[in-house]
């Protein structure tokens, strides 16, 4: 995954956050398998009817990616 991507996830988890992931097209958000994530419970999805689909990362995911 992109660090620049991490990076934003990671802050935005730290300000409890979620990410619109129109934002993240730049970063290569639609390469990653955001499935895989989810069923490895490294990322919440959530769909919001002004912003999209909206990504935040799971205590597991913050530790996860945080290291990197």
């Amino acid at each position: 995954m992109n660090q620049s991507l991490i990076k934003i996830l990671v802050n935005a988890k730290e300000l409890n956050k979620w990410v619109p992931t129109r934002f993240l097209l730049k970063y290569g958000i639609q390469k990653v398998d955001l499935l895989k994530l989810e069923d490895d419970d490294l990322i919440l999805t959530k769909r919001s009817t002004s912003d999209g689909l909206l990504l935040k990362l799971t205590l597991k995911g913050y530790h996860h990616f945080n290291k990197q």
